[in-house]
């Protein structure tokens, strides 16, 4: 049941990675990026269909950096951002000039805090297409991020002369003014950022945070009781509302407040130890120490048992080490934890399929591991093949076909997908024939998993 072959073809088990836990940030009230991604209100659904069109358009113009863009920024819209970033590096070979394909490597590489990184490629950005206003702001903030205040003014200026609507580019410049001390400056680009969008919690940090050191009680307490109500375990924010109310001379509910502060910090501290540690298992993991990964699960789960994505982590390396019991416990542990932990769902089906011989329970867990992630290949290709040892052929194909339509270098799904389709006379047809053909391309281990009468009228 842990064949070689079988953990070749199905490459089961996911590990949950947390975000890097370290990148500095200029005021603890900066959260979101100033390049704002366009609100997408379709349904998943729709966001999938998006994907597929434009899969196909890449398929259709496989040198066309503008697809592969199209791609990524339908793969970050389904929550596929290491998919995406694929994507977006393919774009950026096909056109290293390409201001699109610059400007969204740059944000993957802002978003993990590799700044000067993506200035570089925010330059090269602005040097294809010196009217892209979101280039010039995405500068501007790696700038504003180094402590480069008058470079980054420069930008962000310059993109609001291209964009007077940019709310990113008020929101930057109220940050610099507010590290400078001018706040009245700083309260009035928050301002501006608010009247292009109002619900913008960062520009209402920022304008809260501006009223405070301008001794503007009444107004701060009012933005921050906004800003909490989105966020209520923010305890920066929680402080400061007490401290606001402390001044206009609610004392007692001042008091309540700042003992809350004390009580989330306190949280916050354990889950940056805990997500440390997680990410110290998942390193450990990658680097092949499974022992010590496992121990460095079991130690995220002791400092904090509602962290879900440790449960995931430690039966998923429990499973590399051939014990498929305990596995399954950490899998379902980890679904009772979390029950929208879609990459649980997806390892707790694998353990039920080859532990338990469970075919049907884990059709269940890859289907509702796809409804949560309807772009999750991996778990698509483990329901397809689930479906096809039910004889469930249709419902196997479809979900083989989504599977590469996301991830068309998946080897598993293109032989599964292929011996689908062979004829029930022996004969291969011709798509058949292509899709194991480059299964075997793209992985010649998994030859074992393609009976030899087939493999013998392969060229």
């Amino acid at each position: 049941m842990f064949s070689t072959a079988i953990a070749r073809l199905f490459c089961a088990i996911v590990l949950c990675a947390c975000v890097p836990i370290c990148v500095a940030q200029m005021t603890a009230f900066y959260n979101e990026r100033l390049t704002e991604v366009p609100t997408d209100h379709n349904s998943q659904q729709q966001k999938l269909a998006d994907l597929l069109a434009a899969r196909r358009w890449l398929e259709n113009s496989p040198k066309s950096a503008e697809a592969s863009v199209a791609v990524g920024r339908a793969l970050r819209g389904l929550g596929e951002s290491e998919a995406a970033s694929r994507a977006f590096q393919r774009a950026l070979v096909l056109d290293p000039s390409s201001a699109q394909a610059l400007l969204e490597n740059g944000s993957t590489l802002a978003n993990a805090g590799e700044w000067l990184r993506a200035a570089e490629l925010f330059r090269r950005a602005i040097n294809s297409s010196p009217n892209l206003a979101a280039a010039h702001i995405a500068l501007g903030e790696t700038l504003l991020r180094t402590g480069e205040f008058d470079n980054s003014k420069n930008e962000l200026m310059a993109a609001l002369h291209l964009d007077p609507d940019s709310a990113g580019a008020y929101q930057g410049l109220g940050l610099i003014e507010l590290q400078e001390g001018n706040f009245n400056n700083a309260a009035s680009s928050f301002g501006y950022a608010l009247k292009i969008r109002p619900e913008y919690l960062d520009a209402k940090r920022g304008l809260a945070h501006a009223f405070i050191y301008e001794h503007k009680w009444a107004q701060a307490s009012e933005l921050l009781k906004q800003v909490l109500t989105s966020n209520p375990n923010s305890s920066e924010e929680t402080f400061s509302l007490a401290t606001a109310l402390s001044r206009m001379g609610e004392k007692t509910q001042a008091e309540a407040l700042f003992a809350k502060a004390r009580q989330l910090s306190q949280k916050e501290v354990i889950t940056l130890r805990v997500k440390g540690e997680n990410n110290s298992g998942i390193a450990l993991r990658n680097a092949g120490n499974v022992e010590d990964a496992a121990a460095q699960f079991r130690r995220a789960i002791a400092e904090d048992a509602s962290f879900c994505e440790a449960y995931d982590n430690l039966g998923g390396v429990l499973w590399l080490q051939k014990d498929g019991p305990d596995a399954l416990s950490e899998f379902q542990q980890a679904v009772t934890c979390n029950p929208h932990l879609a990459s649980a769902r997806n390892n707790l089906g694998n353990a039920l399929l080859y532990s338990q011989h469970d075919l049907d329970g884990a059709i269940l867990q890859f289907r509702v591991a796809v409804e949560l992630r309807p772009a999750f290949a991996l778990a698509r290709f483990n329901l397809g093949k689930a479906l096809a040892a039910k004889q469930r052929f249709t419902e196997a194909e479809s979900e083989f076909r989504y599977a590469l339509a996301i991830e068309p270098g998946m080897a598993g799904a293109h032989i599964g997908l292929g011996l689908l389709l062979v004829s029930h006379n022996g004969q291969i047809s011709d798509e058949a024939r292509a899709e194991l053909q480059r299964g075997l391309q793209l992985d010649p281990g998994l030859r074992p998993q393609v009976p030899s009468r087939y493999l013998a009228q392969l060229p």
